[in-house]
């Protein structure tokens, strides 16, 4: 298994690859100071991952670009009528009185949304976009700290880690990024997988919230196992071989 080092430097080098287009093996080598035959690993590694194409002396960018992390301000006009409905249905899962969990993503923002009007509950995240909607309901809210990462409005780093592993929650509602041929939700940034790992760890019920086009690429970090989540919600776009074999490790709930 890859240590935390070498997670990271992969990490970094698909962001590379998706902005500039290609890369070589010698530049990139003198860049992270490690060997070249440590980023010829690293490339053959994103190439398995769909996410770059190796050649001769490097490797360029393959067409699978929702691997690497979009922007937020981009998620947040994309598919808005599914992803309210995979929220409402999600609302409904809640416990009158419940301690949440809410992740980052524009999903869960969505879900965020949906429990403006509900009362007397704990609401803990680790995003700003989440709670700012939440600050004048009659509900406690606690955002979670670390250090802030703009892509995704989030905190990440061990504070948060500690913060999540401390909480016993009744419920923690997680997006995820490419989900195809996975065998759990990912995401593209491994100090988000960190901390979306802890939010797992912390609550009684898990649900994954995601519309059905994250099924057309392959996302990085994998933070958990679906045999790990009690829901996934998603809508009737899943194609068809996903959902029999999701079927089998969790339960799919699919809107309407």
């Amino acid at each position: 298994m890859a240590n935390s080092l070498t997670i990271e430097r992969r990490n970094k080098l698909a962001q590379i690859l998706i902005s500039e287009g290609s890369v070589k093996v010698g530049k990139i080598a003198e860049m992270f100071a490690v060997s070249t035959e440590t980023i010829r690993k690293d490339l053959i590694y994103l190439d398995k991952k769909g996410i770059a194409t190796k050649g001769h002396g490097g490797a360029i960018a393959s067409g699978n670009i929702l691997a690497i992390e979009q922007p937020l301000a981009r998620k947040n006009t994309e598919y808005l009528e599914t992803k309210d409905k995979i929220a409402q249905i999600a609302a409904q899962l809640i416990p009158e009185k419940g301690v949440v969990i809410l992740d980052t993503g524009s999903t869960v923002q969505c879900v965020a949304k949906a429990l403006v009007m509900k009362s007397r509950l704990t609401i803990i995240s680790n995003a700003i976009n989440i709670v700012q909607p939440l600050s004048g309901t009659d509900n406690d809210i606690f955002l979670v700290g670390g250090k802030f990462r703009p892509s995704s409005l989030a905190t990440v780093g061990m504070w948060g880690v500690n913060a999540f592993q401390s909480i016993n929650a009744d419920i923690v509602f997680l997006g995820s990024d490419g989900l195809k041929h996975r065998n759990g939700p990912c995401t593209a940034s491994y100090e988000e997988a960190e901390i979306k790992s802890a939010m797992v760890k912390s609550a009684r019920l898990r649900v994954v919230v995601s519309d059905s086009t994250k099924f057309s690429s392959s996302g990085l970090f994998q933070f958990c196992d679906w045999s790990d989540i009690d829901y996934f919600i998603t809508d009737p776009g899943i194609p068809e071989d996903e959902l029999k074999k999701m079927e089998n490790l969790t339960e799919v709930i699919i809107i309407d």
